[in-house]
């Protein structure tokens, strides 16, 4: 063969690996809809909206997020077809993927850390004391899981303690005005209500003895259907990037998250300090996190709200995130 010949012949062929390399963009990004709820702990879901830091573009992908009150509403607005990534909390999510009326895929955990904190009147010293008292929470919601659970760890009934359905943006007002004994609910609403009780309230509890917040990104199946696993993988690498982000550059990260939540930056600072952020935002899959869904499981199941966990292999897949970093899978005990 000619070296002319050659020298086409290799063009062509690199041509056409490129072409292939590009196939997942030729059409244009991949829409994804992430919802948000109005909380500085979603800094993820900030950082990869904000186009200026190239995270989802190097991705092919085009994110549109939108901010809801509470997880559980992304939820509401991902089964009506409205988002393709929600993060509802565990109580409401694993009787729905049990029962089949919800259906996602998650490949890499959203959150996995300590965020749940107890405010109580600065009286209150003993856990006996709550005995006969009113705590307020979201009920059905993370800090009403937390309370029972930690309550059981210190051998106190759960009905000897009351709890109050009160809005997160209310918890620190109603301790303060008096109408509750204490708060329950992730940061920054237990720092709010220290700042708004001042020395007549204070942190009661070590919570994360007994309940640790851990939750895993969900991607609706539909989105996933649609889109197919070259998408998922894409969407996989892209929150890896955002959340090494957030940890090697608080500061950009905590302007994105102030932006997007009408806050100012030293406000989201202060609150991630008292959160552990970002170090919350472990971007990996582990045994850990697999373990804490079954003691999610074992309490629903002693509220006799499910009667066996969901298919967690239908569910969790550890396949994405090895394809793009295997050293963030770290699973040996379940095999997903």
């Amino acid at each position: 063969m000619k070296s002319s010949s050659i020298l086409r012949f290799v063009g062509g062929a690199l041509l056409a690996v490129s072409l292939c390399g590009q196939a997942a963009f030729a059409q244009g990004p991949t829409t994804v809809r992430i919802g948000a709820a109005s909380n500085v702990l979603f800094g993820p879901v900030f950082v990869l909206a904000d186009s200026s830091n190239g995270i989802a573009a190097r991705h092919g992908l085009k994110v549109e997020s939108r901010i809801f009150n509470s997880g559980i509403a992304t939820m509401e607005a991902a089964l009506a077809g409205d988002l393709d990534v929600a993060f509802p909390n565990t109580r409401i999510l694993l009787p729905l993927l049990k029962s089949g009326k919800a259906c996602f895929k998650a490949g890499i955990a959203f959150v996995d850390v300590n965020t749940v904190g107890m405010v109580t009147r600065s009286s209150i010293t003993q856990p006996r004391q709550l005995e006969g008292k009113k705590i307020g929470t979201r009920k059905g919601g993370i800090g009403e899981v937390a309370l029972h659970m930690w309550l059981a760890k210190q051998g106190i009934p759960r009905d000897t303690v009351q709890t109050v359905n009160i809005a997160e943006e209310d918890l620190p007002i109603a301790l303060a005005k008096g109408n509750v004994d204490g708060i329950i609910w992730p940061e920054p609403t237990p720092s709010q209500a220290l700042e708004v009780g001042g020395s007549d309230v204070h942190r009661f509890g070590d919570i994360g003895s007994a309940f640790r917040d851990t939750s895993v990104v969900n991607v609706t199946c539909d989105w996933v259907k649609k889109n197919g696993d070259d998408a998922m993988q894409r969407l996989t690498a892209a929150w890896v990037d955002a959340v090494d982000l957030l940890k090697k550059n608080p500061d950009a990260g905590a302007a994105v998250t102030a932006k997007a939540l009408q806050l100012t930056p030293d406000d989201v600072r202060k609150i991630w300090k008292n959160g552990g952020w970002p170090a919350g935002w472990p971007g990996t899959l582990t045994d850990g996190q697999i373990d804490m869904y079954y003691t999610y499981g074992d309490y629903l199941k002693a509220n006799k709200e499910i009667d066996s966990m969901p298919d967690m292999g239908n569910w969790i897949s550890s396949k994405w995130l090895k394809a793009v970093d295997p050293k963030r899978v770290q699973l040996s005990k379940y095999k997903l």
